[in-house]
């Protein structure tokens, strides 16, 4: 058997260096550590000096970090700068095989001519017409029926009424008729004679009184005007001057519309041209 003081000896001893050798193993681990992550707080200057390698400092690293942000605040106005003119190139047509539009100028359409001015002129001229023929035709009556001649009708109403009703009745169908032909004419002097006429005794029964007499006054009154012949003279004159002063108005009518057509041909033929180049 082993003596117990022995082993109880041997097992303080043992226990003794385990503890050493643990207290050495904790320094020689912490001293290991500190120098390992030694260098992670304070690096070694002169050993970084001596490699060549540069030092930074806290005041190096702030100085050099300041600058690092210049490049990107300087970039950003660069980006939007050339974004404007990609923009605008873009919304140009720059494709070659899209069709071109030219713009040509189409010819003015002629103007088409009318009759109105020259008829309104010749009415008024066969107005002065219708005149001097009208006091022929009571110089003559007059003769006829006294046997004296004299110009003192010329202030009476039976006859510069006439005159008024032919100048309106031959004005208004110049303004109708405008560029016809001689068969409106030949219908429109009906109507003149008729307006001159009518009118005529109207408004000589007007001037007359006719309203104040009693209908059978007025009757006969009316009856004495429709065959008076001056009121008949003055319609028949009517019809015939209207008549053939129309025809000047019928032949430059037909002139006007010559010109119209033979214009309207021109613009046409024009207008096909240019249509013809554009294709």
């Amino acid at each position: 058997m082993t003596d117990p003081s022995v082993e109880r000896g041997s097992s303080k001893q043992d226990h003794d260096n385990i503890e050493d050798a643990v207290v050495v193993d904790e320094t020689e681990s912490e001293s290991t550590a500190a120098t390992t992550a030694a260098p992670l707080v304070e690096p070694d200057v002169e050993s970084s000096s001596s490699a060549g390698l540069p030092v930074y400092d806290d005041a190096t690293v702030e100085a050099e970090a300041e600058p690092l942000a210049e490049p990107t605040v300087a970039y950003e106005p660069e980006i939007v700068a050339e974004a404007e003119p990609v923009t605008a190139d873009t919304t140009s047509p720059t494709a070659s095989d899209e069709p071109r539009v030219v713009y040509v100028t189409a010819p003015t359409p002629p103007k088409i001519s009318g009759n109105r001015g020259f008829g309104v002129f010749i009415a008024l001229a066969s107005t002065l017409a219708f005149a001097i023929v009208f006091a022929i035709a009571v110089v003559i009556i007059e003769v006829i029926d006294s046997g004296v001649v004299a110009l003192g009708f010329v202030q009476a109403p039976s006859f510069y009424v006439p005159i008024a009703f032919f100048a309106l009745g031959a004005i208004i169908i110049a303004l109708i008729v405008n560029r016809a032909g001689w068969a409106a004419h030949v219908f429109s002097s009906i109507v003149v004679g008729l307006v001159v006429y009518f009118g005529t005794i109207g408004a000589l029964l007007l001037i007359n009184g006719v309203i104040q007499n009693t209908p059978d006054q007025a009757q006969v009154m009316f009856a004495a005007a429709l065959g008076d012949p001056r009121v008949i003279a003055a319609g028949l004159l009517g019809r015939e001057v209207s008549l053939w002063t129309g025809a000047l108005v019928a032949k430059r009518g037909r002139k006007v519309t010559e010109r119209n057509r033979v214009s309207r041909a021109e613009w046409e033929a024009e207008l096909a041209e240019k249509s013809a180049a554009q294709r």
